[in-house]
């Protein structure tokens, strides 16, 4: 299917089109997300010692680095795409590993390295119009203004949203390093159990593909979570 959204005074913008050129941001240390901070500073840590340039560590501490990193860079916006792609960089990434029972020959930090938490969020636009792929709106436009009860809107059943998840080296988007579908040797899904038939909260079965991870309801929005009442 296709999807739309409005944006202001433009309507009917197409996810992936050239039109869309709505910008998703990500904050690490948001106040919501409740990020440890033994996370932050072992990162920051990892950071000044291995990804800092020489002249970078000249002009400060590993401590005011540390407490830098937590109180300022964590809280800075990162831009990791649009609607329908989205790349996380390693400023939104935390380094997780063993802190202890580490052989004598592992150096530290590399074990710390080792395993990472990468922090990520995703949504559609509060209000999004589903239609078959391929409908072009235009001329059922020109025939009949378009609002949310057009019957083109598709609004009963699920808008499914599939994560093709890859791993790039150097931002290059054309070769990805790993793959978690389609990789060569073996389907990642697979491999951790993903099961490919769901069942919903109605008993109703929902044959998924691999990678298939969001479901949204076509005839609901989030504005209905957040209604204003008045007391009485």
């Amino acid at each position: 299917m296709d999807l739309y959204y409005h944006r202001g005074q433009e309507r009917l913008i197409q996810i992936g089109s050239p039109q869309d050129l709505e910008k998703r941001f990500v904050v690490l240390n948001s106040r919501l997300r409740n990020v440890p901070g033994t996370e932050l500073g072992d990162t920051a840590r990892y950071r000044y010692t291995y990804e800092l340039t020489a002249q970078e560590r000249n002009q400060t501490t590993l401590a005011e680095y540390m407490v830098q990193l937590v109180d300022q860079i964590s809280h800075q916006k990162t831009w990791v795409g649009r609607y329908d792609w989205m790349i996380l960089p390693a400023s939104i990434r935390t380094l997780i590993g063993p802190k202890t029972n580490i052989p004598a020959t592992v150096n530290v930090d590399r074990a710390n390295a080792a395993i990472q938490r990468w922090y990520g969020e995703y949504s559609l636009p509060a209000d999004v119009y589903a239609v078959p792929k391929g409908t072009d709106l235009v001329p059922l436009g020109r025939q009949n203004a378009l609002d949310e009860k057009s019957d083109v809107f598709l609004k009963n059943g699920y808008i499914v949203v599939n994560f093709n998840l890859e791993t790039l080296r150097n931002g290059n988007t054309d070769a990805p390093h790993l793959q978690y579908i389609h990789a060569p040797l073996m389907n990642q899904w697979r491999l951790e159990g993903f099961n490919s038939n769901q069942v919903d909260d109605r008993g109703r079965s929902l044959p998924v593909k691999d990678g298939d991870v969001v479901f949204y309801h076509a005839n609901q929005s989030s504005r209905n979570d957040f209604q204003a009442q008045v007391p009485h």
